[in-house]
């Protein structure tokens, strides 16, 4: 699984260095979107993006990737699930991920 963040963005670095200390079994590959050929860089820098197989999530999305697959996460994946209903999980994370400082 590829988890790819703007490494421009304090907040992104961040939650990079989190998810490689929750990540026990080394399943992620935390790199810097500008090492993404596959995808357009716009769209890279508007959400967090986890590859997963040939899927990509993006945005709340990718966050319930993660919740579901780092076995640390895994008490708080109940919480993340209850804020789907009405779009409120990817409403709270546009409002954050629209704020966030850019270096």
């Amino acid at each position: 699984m590829r988890v790819l963040i703007d490494g421009e963005c304090p907040y992104c670095r961040a939650l990079g260095r989190a998810l490689r200390a929750l990540d026990l079994g080394k399943a992620l590959r935390v790199e810097p979107l500008k090492e993404a050929q596959d995808l357009p860089r716009e769209e890279l820098l508007k959400a967090l993006h986890v590859l997963e197989g040939g899927r990509a999530h993006r945005g709340y999305a990718a966050l319930l990737a993660l919740g579901r697959r780092l076995p640390l996460l895994w008490p708080l994946y109940p919480l993340l699930l209850l804020l789907v209903p009405f779009g409120l999980g990817e409403g709270l994370y546009r409002f954050l991920a629209q704020r966030r400082p850019r270096a």
